[in-house]
């Protein structure tokens, strides 16, 4: 008889660790409403959820890059157009001033105005957002363009404007593989006194001042077509942030779909049936307790029974 007792005691021994797992993996996916919540449940199909886990947060972090990138290129091209419509002005201004109709008097006004418009887009081209000054390269954190007030200027003429920024773009990584350009130099826009590499706009503006303080009617048709190039400048800075913008709102479209694929791939291998979940935990939980007093039927024999 204790060769039979101590086999009933292994067989109710196995039985109820047998029982009480499959009882708590029941309560666990019941009450969590997975079915993979620890390694052990299927370390096939956990390990493949880490991964697209993984490349979700990877996602979520794209989306936040794209969110900021499109915030900073909306808001530099939001800035340009706004030079882009004083430079019309600008125009229009100054081919009265170059008109033989106007007089001195006129001129002297039309040039206060067109300063007063530098000093104006002097501002556009030191837009910031939260702090990082969106026309200085990648040194978003100092101002772009700073007027001069050391250096000598001719009568009449408004102050140098310096550049400070560099000629680096800042880029965010949009997906996996894609990285964008989120700014363009001011450099590249505005131009830079004294490097000759593109138009510098203060210093073409403070020309135009001083040709109609000067009453300088010839350089003031120069001038006009000076302009023109300046704004084609401004222009195509607009459409190079349009592009950019196209193209970060694309990827952000595509990763959502992709997000969601992944989630539905992942909902598929870690989210329990909960109505059958609910039927086994019930099944297993009547088990236990049949287990439980087979148990306690055993243990009315006492040690000795067993050490006979």
């Amino acid at each position: 008889m204790r060769a039979v007792e101590s086999t009933w005691y292994r067989d109710f021994m196995y039985n109820l660790s047998n029982t009480k797992s499959n009882y708590d993996k029941s309560f666990s996916e019941t009450s969590s409403g997975k079915k993979l919540n620890h390694l052990s449940d299927n370390p096939a199909d956990m390990a493949y959820v880490l991964t697209l886990r993984s490349k979700i947060d990877q996602i979520d972090q794209y989306d936040k890059n794209i969110n900021m990138g499109l915030t900073d290129i909306k808001t530099a091209e939001s800035a340009l157009q706004q030079v882009q419509t004083a430079m019309y002005s600008i125009i229009n201004l100054t081919e009265q001033g170059a008109s033989e109709t106007s007089d001195t008097q006129s001129r002297q006004i039309l040039a206060d105005q067109i300063e007063k418009m530098r000093e104006e887009i002097l501002n556009y081209a030191n837009t910031e957002v939260n702090g990082r000054y969106l026309f200085a390269g990648s040194a978003t954190d100092t101002i772009p363009y700073v007027e001069d007030t050391v250096t000598p200027v001719a009568v009449g003429r408004p102050n140098i404007i310096q550049y400070q920024g560099n000629g680096e773009r800042t880029q965010i990584q949009a997906d996996f593989s894609v990285t964008v350009d989120t700014n363009i130099p001011g450099n590249e826009i505005f131009g830079q006194y004294g490097t000759g590499t593109y138009y510098d706009l203060f210093d073409r503006l403070s020309d135009v001042v001083q040709h109609l303080r000067d009453d300088d009617t010839t350089a003031l048709g120069n001038d006009i077509s000076s302009m023109n190039e300046l704004t084609g400048q401004i222009s195509n800075a607009i459409g190079e942030y349009g592009n950019n913008s196209a193209h970060l709102t694309q990827i952000k479209g595509m990763l959502k779909s992709f997000k969601s694929s992944l989630t539905t791939k992942m909902s598929s291998l870690e989210d329990a049936d909960m109505a059958q979940s609910i039927t086994d935990l019930s099944r297993w939980e009547t088990a236990l307790s049949a287990t439980l007093q087979t148990g306690a039927r055993i243990q009315r024999y006492s040690l000795m029974n067993y050490l006979g």
